[in-house]
């Protein structure tokens, strides 16, 4: 019996370790800049807690914890000042997935075409003009369609379900909000596994 839990748990392990290497491969320097930036702020509000543990087993741990640890709605709620407001998300994401629904929903309300709006990308609808988004406001800072904007902006910084149904977040270092979040999850992580070990 112990033999198979063992053996489950070293393929559940193979599996998240061949999800983390899609994503370092998917983002790349991206994703390293946003894991050496989430290590830093664990570094310096936990001192303590990282002290000896070394820059390539804190990404470890932090890349581990941002591919298995989903995020919660209630977790995106409890943190939400977290978010600057700096417009990174609005102005610099290249490109801005939609769901099929919200391409249909807003243009509808918009009363323009579907086409004009947003383009099929690899079996993804996005947004048509997105670097800077076509509703980003650049003056004020917020979004002209705010009430009506997509389920991919009101979830950020996460990201709609991968092919696994796992929202993750984005490998954003400049945004203070999936910084924060992942550093969150991080440390109540840690505190869960502590809390285990002790039952």
């Amino acid at each position: 019996m112990m033999e198979n839990e063992n053996a489950k748990t070293e393929q559940n392990l193979k599996s998240v370790l061949e999800m983390i290497g899609q994503k370092r491969k998917k983002h790349g320097e991206r994703y390293e800049r946003f894991l050496w930036t989430v290590a830093q702020l664990l570094r310096v509000e936990f001192p303590g807690t990282f002290a000896g543990m070394s820059e390539a087993q804190l990404r470890q741990l932090i890349a581990f914890v941002d591919t298995v640890g989903e995020d919660t709605q209630a977790m995106m709620k409890r943190l939400k000042d977290a978010c600057a407001g700096c417009g990174w998300c609005c102005s610099q994401t290249g490109n801005i997935v939609v769901s099929a629904e919200d391409a249909e929903r807003i243009s509808r309300q918009l009363k323009q075409k579907r086409d004009d709006l947003f383009v099929m990308r690899n079996n993804e609808w996005t947004i048509k003009n997105a670097h800077p988004c076509q509703w980003w406001n650049q003056k004020t800072g917020r979004c002209q369609i705010y009430s009506i904007r997509p389920v991919t902006c009101r979830i950020w910084p996460s990201s709609l379900p991968n092919e696994q149904g796992i929202r993750c977040l984005q490998p954003v270092a400049e945004c203070a909000y999936a910084v924060r979040v992942t550093a969150v999850k991080v440390m109540e992580s840690l505190e869960a596994q502590k809390k285990a070990a002790g039952s």
